[in-house]
């Protein structure tokens, strides 16, 4: 496939986003830095013009739209699909697709727009960072226009709770109060996991794994109190495989379905928090802490420390007290 570059003019009616570059013939290609900016890869909007169209595009980031009122006409894949209030999408980078407004009609629409890396630090365009336990929230959503969901219809409890996210974060936004981002990302959060709960409703997607999941609910549950219980050993997954009587494999899953994190994941993260406490109520030293909490290498432990909490170990010994 070529690609062309070419500047296109947008006419009053159409989307108030500035595109720079076609993917194909006849595609808009909206690029983030232009079209979010570079100091916080996010952005949320109120969008209310009437008329015209967005013609054929694609973008680099993450683009939902939420439909407060009116309907528009949302074109995907060469399928078409009326956008009433309530209803929702998501449209992953580089999927291709238009918006057709409805002459006279009042619109008002609730955007939110952002890289991947908003949501998880380690993603790669090519790599995914797939073991990335943030990597989960984008997965579902990792697609391409055949294969999107196209338009989401809320309605109930589910509604009021997007409606609700939605306009807390375009107010947090909007005032930019200290530490927004953060509260800006929880919500992103929260809601990528909401509309992913009623994707999978609405697919009609079986209980039978999640009732089987669920008989494993007290093994899991011993396992992690066994964690907890054992952290500062040598605790090698599949010495705690054969403690509880199961495959590696079928832990994993099932680990990953209880903690939402890996197993290796989860006990370093442990071991973290663990230490962490440790050089706050102790005098212990760095080393000490190290091995105290199952860490056999300074240096490793520093890298992970520091990973995880953005400082060193030594540095938060010095800063975390309050006093």
């Amino acid at each position: 496939m070529n690609s062309i570059v070419r500047v296109i003019k947008l006419s009053d009616q159409e989307h108030n986003l500035a595109p720079l570059q076609s993917r194909k013939e006849d595609v808009i290609f909206y690029r983030a830095e232009s079209e979010i900016g570079t100091l916080l890869p996010f952005k949320v909007y109120r969008w209310n013009r009437a008329g015209g169209s967005i013609r054929d595009h694609t973008h680099d980031y993450f683009q939902i739209w939420y439909v407060v009122k009116g309907e528009f006409i949302h074109t995907i894949n060469q399928h078409t699909y009326s956008m009433v209030k309530g209803n929702i999408f998501v449209i992953p980078p580089y999927a291709v697709h238009r918006v057709d407004l409805v002459p006279g009609q009042d619109i008002d629409i609730i955007g939110c727009e952002f890289l991947p890396h908003f949501i998880d630090e380690q993603y790669q365009p090519h790599s995914g960072g797939k073991d990335s336990f943030d990597y989960s929230y984008l997965e579902q959503f990792m697609l391409d226009e055949e294969h999107v969901t196209p338009k989401l219809a809320l309605s109930g409890e589910t509604d009021l709770e997007v409606s609700r996210l939605l306009h807390d974060m375009l107010d947090e936004f909007q005032s930019g109060k200290r530490y927004y981002e953060l509260v800006l990302k929880a919500n992103l959060l929260k809601l990528m996991s909401v509309i992913m709960r009623e994707m999978a409703r609405q697919s009609g997607q079986s209980n039978e794994e999640d009732e089987r999941v669920e008989k494993f609910r007290e093994l899991m549950t011993a396992a992690i109190h066994y964690i907890h219980e054992h952290y500062n050993e040598e605790l090698r997954l599949e010495k705690l495989c054969r403690k509880f009587s199961i495959s590696k494999s079928y832990f994993c899953a099932l680990f990953k379905r209880f903690t939402g994190k890996t197993y290796n994941d989860y006990l370093i993260d442990y071991r973290v928090h663990q230490a962490a406490a440790m050089l706050i109520d102790t005098d212990m030293t760095v080393t000490d802490i190290c091995f105290q909490v199952g860490f056999n290498d300074v240096p490793y432990f520093s890298r992970v420390f520091k990973r995880q909490t953005g400082v060193t170990p030594t540095h938060f010994k010095k800063n975390a007290s309050s006093v």
